[in-house]
Parts: C-alpha cells; sequence; structure tokens
C-alpha cells in the first residue's frame, strides 16, 4: 500500500491499536506520518491527493491520519478543508442540543457540549450522522485532541456488509417507503432562526419538507429513507439513527459484554445488567441534570417545547396526512437479535491517540462513542449535504448525491431565499 502515496506510511490497524478484534480488518485505512509531521507537510499531502484520500474513504469506509502534528481545533479544520471536494456544513437544520461551534471557529462542533458522548458508562447509541436533522452530511470527521485514559474510542460499523446479510424481506420493508423521523413547530423554527414565518415556509417548500396545519399548531414533519445507495461503490446502507430499534442497545450490550472483561471494567458490566426500564430511568435523569447543570433558562425552554410540541401532537394526530409510522416497526425480535450479532461482527475499534483525525463516510458507515473512563476531548466536523427526500411518498431507497448548494439549516440562519438557494 506504501506506493499509492508518497512521503506516508499507509496500513491498517495493528492489534494493540484496536480495544477488541474482529471480522472487520481494513477499517479505517491508517495513513501515518512517515519522515515529516508537520502541518505544512499534511496539507500539501491531501491537497495533492485529494481524490485518491476521498475514494479511500468510500472504499474503506474511514481513513485515519495518525501521527501529525495537530494540536488544536482550528489545526483540525484546517486539516479537513485541505482535502478538496470536502465543503465544510456550518449550520445544521435544528441541530441537538449541546451541538454547537467550538469556540469561533466556522465549522469545528463539539460533539456535544452538554452531555459527554464517549468514555463513560453507556454502551449503544450507533447511528448515522444527522439522522434527526434535514441536513444529512456525506461525511463526519473527528479529531481527538485528548483521549480517554480507558476506552473511548469512537466506535464504526460497515452498514454496507451488514446491509448485505439482512433478510431479503426486512431488505424489502426498509427499501419501500421513507419513515416517519422529526417534527418541529414552525413557532420553534421561528424562535430559533428568528425569520418570518414566511420565510422558513418558504424554504421548506424548495427543499420538500412537508408543512401541515396552522396557526401555534403548525408543524414542519420529516420522513426519510433508510437505504442509501453509495455512488462510488454502488452498495446499498442502511443509515439510521440505531435508537430507533427498540430492544437493540439492550441485544448489543449482551454481545459486546465478554469484551469488557476483569476489574476494570466491573462497574460498566454492572451497569449493562441493570434491568431496562432502570437503565432507562438512569439515562433520562442524566440528560435532565446535565442541561439544568449546562444552562438552566435553555433547559426549561427545551421543556416548554416539548410541551407545546406535544399539545400540537395529540391534535395533528387526529389527521390522516400525519403518518407517524417509524424504522423500528420494520424489526421482529429476530431481525434485532441478529442485527446485534452482526454488529459485533463487523464492529471497527480504533483506540484514540492525540492529534488523530478520523475521515468517515456517513453514507455507509455508523458511529458511537464507545464506553470508557476519564476526561475525553474529541471534536466533529460534518461535510458535504446530502439530497434528500423528506416526503412520505417516496421510495425507502435513494442514490445518494450531494447538494449543490448550502444546508437547509445555512439558509434558515442566513434567511436568504429566492435565486440564493440551490437544491
Amino acid at each position: 500500500m506504501d506506493k499509492e502515496y508518497v512521503g506516508v506510511n499507509t496500513r491498517f490497524l495493528r492489534r494493540e491499536e484496536r480495544l477488541m478484534a474482529s471480522e472487520e480488518h481494513e477499517m479505517p485505512r491508517v495513513i501515518e506520518a512517515k519522515e515529516s509531521k508537520d502541518l505544512n507537510f499534511l496539507y500539501q499531502f491531501l491537497a495533492a491527493n485529494s481524490q485518491k484520500v476521498i475514494e479511500d474513504i468510500a472504499n474503506y469506509g474511514a481513513v485515519l491520519l495518525r501521527g501529525f502534528d495537530v494540536t488544536s481545533d482550528s489545526d483540525f479544520e484546517n486539516t479537513v478543508l485541505k482535502i478538496q471536494g470536502l465543503n465544510g456544513i456550518s449550520e445544521a437544520f435544528m441541530s441537538e442540543e449541546g451541538r454547537i461551534h467550538a469556540g469561533d471557529l466556522k465549522y469545528v462542533l463539539h460533539t456535544n457540549a452538554v452531555y459527554k458522548t464517549g468514555g463513560t458508562l453507556y454502551l449503544g447509541g450507533f447511528h448515522s450522522e444527522n439522522y434527526y436533522s434535514a441536513d444529512v452530511p456525506s461525511f463526519i470527521c473527528f479529531c481527538c485532541l485528548q483521549p480517554s485514559l480507558l476506552g473511548g474510542e469512537t466506535g464504526l460499523i460497515n452498514m454496507e456488509k451488514i446491509y448485505a446479510q439482512l433478510s431479503e424481506g426486512l431488505r424489502n420493508k426498509l427499501e419501500s417507503n421513507t419513515f416517519f423521523v422529526s417534527k418541529w413547530l414552525v413557532s420553534e423554527v421561528e424562535k430559533r432562526y428568528q425569520i418570518p414565518r414566511e420565510t422558513i415556509i418558504e424554504i421548506c417548500n424548495r427543499f420538500d419538507l412537508p408543512v401541515v396545519g396552522e396557526g401555534e399548531e403548525q408543524l414542519v414533519l420529516m420522513y426519510k429513507p433508510n437505504i442509501f445507495e453509495h455512488p462510488l461503490t454502488k452498495k446499498k446502507s442502511l443509515q439510521i439513527n440505531l435508537f430507533e430499534i427498540t430492544g437493540l442497545n439492550e441485544e448489543m450490550r449482551r454481545c459486546f459484554m465478554n469484551d469488557y472483561p476483569g476489574k476494570t471494567w466491573f462497574w460498566h458490566r454492572l451497569v449493562w445488567r441493570l434491568p431496562t426500564f432502570v437503565l432507562k430511568i438512569l439515562e433520562y435523569a442524566y440528560m435532565i441534570f446535565a442541561s439544568l447543570f449546562y444552562s438552566p433558562k435553555n433547559a426549561f425552554k427545551n421543556l416548554s417545547a416539548k410541551i407545546n410540541m406535544l399539545k400540537a401532537t395529540i391534535k395533528k394526530n387526529k389527521d390522516s396526512s400525519y403518518n407517524n409510522v417509524r424504522v423500528g416497526s420494520c424489526f421482529t425480535k429476530q431481525d434485532i437479535k441478529e442485527l446485534a450479532q452482526l454488529i459485533r461482527a463487523y464492529y471497527s475499534s480504533c483506540l484514540w491517540e492525540k492529534g488523530d483525525i478520523l475521515l468517515v463516510d456517513n453514507k455507509k458507515v455508523m458511529h458511537a462513542g464507545m464506553p470508557g473512563a476519564g476526561s475525553r476531548l474529541v471534536r466533529a466536523m460534518i461535510c458535504n449535504p446530502l439530497e434528500m427526500n423528506y416526503s412520505l411518498t417516496q421510495s425507502g431507497s435513494i442514490d445518494c448525491k450531494e447538494r449543490a448548494g448550502e444546508s437547509i439549516g445555512f439558509y434558515m440562519a442566513s434567511s436568504q431565499i429566492g435565486q440564493n438557494i440551490k437544491v
């Protein structure tokens, strides 16, 4: 592999660089510093090899830049932007609480400023990035500025390989149509972006985001395809948030339990063995207190928004045009058990080192912050918004294409309409 690039080492992860072994041996592909570790060399290397790097991300699912002198958020942003063809997304439509920019940088994000997303007692939560937002990135990039003392890696799953092994009946159900994902009160969108309702509706119409109802109960609805066909590999992949599949996290914990042996992981295993309802209570309690601690004002705003949404939903459920069937309804108990086993089989564990940059193809790979302990600082950056179908009547499978213009969130934040919008 060394002959494909000049001035660096290329390889796959060694066993000691993984917390656990699996059947996934080629993700991520590692591009490692050889003679020069400085940023100028890295910038020149990426600019000169951009097309090949993007092809490697597509073919292997992820590329890991390791051993270079990346020490700050700005180093991370500058490095990613040196790859010609990767364009940062500055604003994702109605992004989750805590997904804020790092400092005054345009593209680098906290993985979550409210909740710790890796290196905790938690196991589960694999997802395709921005499943609950209308702005789905083609790529998500991570940078480790401080690895956990224990575990805390960003776990990866190549969903192309897993999707090929799902039953034909399940694949047919997943590809048959889009499923309900999210809804937002138009009034809450107004508050977030401080723009007139008419502007919001016009932008939604440009991107075929359904708007239903009137007045204070008016909603933006979002349905999504579940299956992405990759533009380069031409293979299909299941790209959702696995929280949608009730019972999957419990099955996954059973599959991963033996990978966390000994006294080191005693408390983790103890928590994972708790009854499901107890774990749910602990999760919700943590989220509530973390939100209150981060910003009491925002926490109460979010609570008010949820109450208003509940009221609007009760009214809208009487409307036959509002279909709230979710993708999790496709999976039987046996499907869930088999999926958990496949996730473990194709899981890629890459232990972080300081200065690592991980470039992930969000069209075929899911990720999650994995269990661990100790302080951990990982930043994120999303790139290249995908064209997406948001209405109920569309197919559940989509041929992935990158959007020519900016994200929907960008147009909302800048209040741009008319000819400025490129779909």
